[in-house]
């Protein structure tokens, strides 16, 4: 990636400006994984990419600060865009000062190796699939998707199952 964002910034486009490199899909990762085939790491045909810089969903099995480590061997200060990072964690995780001391030092340790963007969903499966089969019962769920919040319930179907399928991790 730091390859490409030094390549990129050699050019300007024809009225001077200086082209910067951005890390995407962010919203568009369903979208651009429905045009694209599989990929050598093992992702299948037709379904969605990772979102900005997060990991593929269901490949992010070591746990967030595992994560952090890995997103954060990007220089993501050559990035103009797309360099969050999503993390999903079990409403149980916070349910005590522990919870919350780990959560503080997930987001120090991002910060301190020069994350630009980590986001937080705090939410279950369960609820969130309750919330696709009833969503007159969750017209005011907010969820943070790539970049930006919407409410749940007004997502295509694809983004939705998107969501959900980001691993949903606990400390």
């Amino acid at each position: 990636m730091n390859v490409l964002s030094e390549e990129i910034e050699k050019h300007t486009s024809q009225v001077g400006v200086k082209y910067k490199a951005g890390i995407i899909p962010l919203i568009a990762n369903v979208p651009f994984g429905l045009v694209t085939g599989a990929l050598p790491e093992g992702r299948k045909a037709w379904t969605p990419l990772a979102e900005g810089c997060s990991p593929k969903q269901g490949t992010d099995v070591k746990g967030p600060t595992a994560d952090i480590l890995s997103v954060t061997r990007i220089d993501h200060s050559g990035f103009l865009d797309g360099t969050q990072y999503n993390v999903r964690l079990s409403p149980g995780t916070l349910k005590d000062q522990s919870g919350l001391r780990n959560l503080a030092a997930l987001v120090k340790t991002f910060m301190s190796r020069r994350g630009n963007h980590i986001q937080f969903n705090v939410i279950s499966s369960d609820l969130l699939r309750d919330a696709q089969k009833n969503p007159e019962n969750y017209k005011g769920l907010i969820v943070r998707v790539a970049g930006y919040s919407a409410f749940f319930t007004e997502l295509d179907v694809s983004v939705q199952d998107d969501i959900i399928a980001r691993t949903e991790h606990s400390f």
